[in-house]
């Protein structure tokens, strides 16, 4: 990689087969009318009419950093160390989104703006109908394909379908450009990528902006952007996020979550006495051993008054913590902490606690006039808690310590996105503090109260600013016990594999809750099982919210069959590509998982080689089969002792051979054990075999 500086102020950056020409600065998005521009070395040094920025190059670890400091822009909303530069040789971009639900994903330069996801038209995981290319958050990729000459390409064709390598899973884009900020603990930055057209020409934009909320002060050294290079994007995109990790020193000390969360199956009607049946009933379950049963929203009066009675738990969630402990679990519990109901005490004793906006009335996040309503709560209207006033980051530490003290170890902290108004647009107790400051804030004093030992889930929360204190991660919304519409799962299908690259990075994803349950369900026993086993071989969080003593055992076998043993991060050979089918691997000690999901309406043909994927030949395969398509004879042929079931294989289970043949059905999928011998007993774990 290499940049050069120009005496107009503007400079360029290369690598193999892109470059960004032409950039400039900006300040508030207007580029810069400096009245002298100073070119030294390494430095380019803008001096305005009120003010100087000054950037700095520098080639470290095989990518380009750019610092920027500023000197008398007090008050300036944002600035872009890179404004519109012309992108060359791209013709994708990865973006990342926000926080849960994105968008993210790889999106098409080449004139429609569309996401390269292959799902059926209305899905949002497929073809984008917009031609606006979403912002992305904290890291971005450009991608393209190097000159002729340069690393060929590892694609082959079998019957029409195309084979990727492991090896070059990005064939058809054989290099790519990933910028970055490391430092995420007070702004925010931003990466635009536009298709621009002009009166002579049309051509790509690409912008990297910081977000100060109009609290810069006198003098400012703003987040470093870092450029680099290389042929993978997912390996590109994993380094940067490990760098960004172990900046912000996140916490990657808890194992595996494996629990059970209320709102899925009962919502906000949880209260003391089902408590009780659901916690007796999975303690005759022994296999299926939760760490963690979660009471979700639903147990208080009104959002806000966190620790007060309600009707479903009179004596307070202390009572609740106490049934779920005394039954061998450890208790959670949901919470909104920059949420405020209009009828709660919290907003009666301590308005001055809201956010207001410009105009100083209550900034209202939800309005809740008919039916039903929301949670079941008696609130109208849902405020901010304004947590740049001590007094309501002291009334947090309060609620918290207080959960911690009654037993809680779990702690599910939702719609934490609420928090993330510029500070510009609204009226702040302490208007000095961006969101990003305060949101920190927040989180330092949850983690002081809750300790070490404790789990905290972000949800609906920005990602970066959470790096560092919580432990897991929700990506996607909420699912639903069908595959169309709102509550289907179109999001999660996008959003886990593009935030597959900081799995067990920056945290363990959550992708929800895991639906088992062949009752209450429009979910098919096909779509029911390709689902719980994405998200289990995604190495993601598995949750239920099921009630499992009254599952069928074919569901209950599902359950431990996903239970998860060990941090894990798949590899996806072929995200990005033209393939229908999403493609896991997991290349583990005692053999490789292989798992294919056909998202689509109509049926597909996956075809894998296998020695190209695994750098080897001489494989055997096992396409797993679940009881439940099993006919009856085949069902006896178990060995079964009085605790469990080992079922032998015979050598002909498995097939030796280099190449993967699957043809999948709509929404369903395969899982193949690929293995050096053949497989002697049928799995009963993922992981355990």
């Amino acid at each position: 990689m290499n940049y050069t500086l120009y005496n107009d102020g503007t400079f360029d950056i290369a690598c193999s087969c892109l470059e960004l020409k032409q950039a400039y600065p900006a300040i508030n998005g207007r580029p810069l009318h400096p009245l002298q521009v100073i070119v030294q070395k390494d430095h380019l040094i803008y001096h305005l009419d009120q003010g100087e920025i000054r950037l700095q190059f520098t080639i470290e670890d095989s990518q380009i950093a750019i610092s920027c400091q500023t000197k008398g822009l007090s008050g300036a909303h944002d600035i872009s160390i890179i404004d519109h530069a012309e992108v060359v040789g791209a013709d994708k971009v990865f973006i990342q989104g926000l926080g849960m639900e994105g968008p993210s994903g790889i999106y098409d330069l080449t004139g429609s703006g569309k996401s390269n996801h292959k799902l059926p038209a209305g899905n949002s995981f497929h073809d984008k109908p917009s031609a606006v290319i979403p912002d992305s958050y904290g890291i971005t990729g450009l991608v393209g394909k190097l000159t002729s000459g340069a690393v060929g390409n590892s694609t082959n064709e079998i019957n029409g379908d195309s084979v990727n390598s492991l090896n070059h899973r990005f064939a058809e884009r054989d290099c790519c450009l990933v910028a970055y900020t490391m430092d995420q603990s007070r702004f925010s930055s931003c990466f635009r990528t536009e298709n621009a057209s002009s009166l002579f020409r049309d051509m790509i934009t690409f912008t990297s902006s910081i977000n100060m909320e109009g609290t810069t002060k006198e003098a400012e050294s703003l987040p470093t952007l870092y450029i680099r290079e290389g042929e993978d994007l997912a390996r590109e995109l994993s380094s940067s996020a490990r760098i960004i990790a172990d900046h912000m020193h996140t916490r990657r000390v808890m194992p595996p979550a494996f629990h059970w969360c209320s709102w899925y199956y009962l919502y906000q009607n949880l209260d003391q006495t089902t408590l009780k049946e659901y916690v007796d009933g999975f303690r005759r379950e022994p296999d299926i051993p939760f760490s963690y049963i979660q009471i979700d929203a639903g147990y208080c009066p009104s959002l806000g008054d966190w620790l007060l009675p309600n009707h479903r738990f009179p004596k307070t969630l202390k009572e609740a913590a106490e049934t779920i402990i005394d039954a061998g679990y450890k208790a959670g519990v949901w919470i909104g902490p920059f949420m405020v109901g209009d009828q709660s005490d919290l907003y009666h004793d301590h308005p001055d606690w809201i956010l207001k906006d410009l105009d100083g009335r209550p900034l209202t996040m939800i309005r809740s006039y008919t039916e039903p309503k929301v949670w079941g709560n008696r609130d109208s209207n849902y405020y901010i808690l304004d947590a740049s006033h001590p007094g309501a980051l002291k009334y947090l530490k309060t609620v918290f310590e207080t959960f911690r003290s009654w037993g809680f170890t779990y702690f599910k902290t939702d719609f934490m996105m609420w928090n993330c108004q510029d500070s510009s647009k609204v009226r702040r107790y302490d208007p000095s503090l961006t969101s990003v400051e305060i949101l920190r804030n927040v989180l330092s004093v949850i983690r002081g109260a809750i300790g070490e030992d404790s789990y905290l889930l972000g949800c609906i929360a920005p990602f970066m600013p959470c790096i560092g204190y919580v432990d897991g991660m929700r990506i996607a919304g909420d699912v639903g016990a069908q595959w169309e519409d709102t509550f289907g799962p179109v999001n999660l299908l996008r959003e886990l594999p593009a935030d597959n690259y900081f799995q067990n990075i920056f945290w363990q994803n959550d992708p929800d809750s895991v639906l088992l349950r062949d009752f209450d369900t429009m979910l098919t026993p096909e779509e029911t099982r390709s689902l719980a086993l994405l998200q289990a071989v995604s190495g993601g969080i598995i949750t239920t919210s099921d009630p499992v003593h009254l599952l069928s055992d074919d569901r209950k076998e599902l359950l431990r069959f996903i239970r998860p043993d060990q941090a894990v991060k798949p590899d996806l050979p072929f995200y990005g590509s033209d393939r229908d089918e999403l493609i896991m691997v997991h290349q583990l000690a005692q053999g490789n998982l292989l798992y294919i999901l056909n998202p689509t309406e109509g049926p597909v043909t996956s075809i894998v080689k296998l020695d190209e994927l695994f750098g080897d030949e001489g494989w055997y395969q096992y396409s797993y089969q679940w009881d439940d398509t099993l006919s009856d004879t085949a069902k006896q042929e178990k060995f079964c002792s009085a605790s469990s079931c080992q079922e032998k294989l015979p050598p002909e289970a498995s097939t030796k051979s280099d190449l993967l043949l699957q043809q999948i059905a709509p929404h369903d999928s395969a899982l193949v054990f690929i293995t050096r011998e053949p497989l002697s007993e049928k799995p009963k774990n993922l992981w355990r075999w």
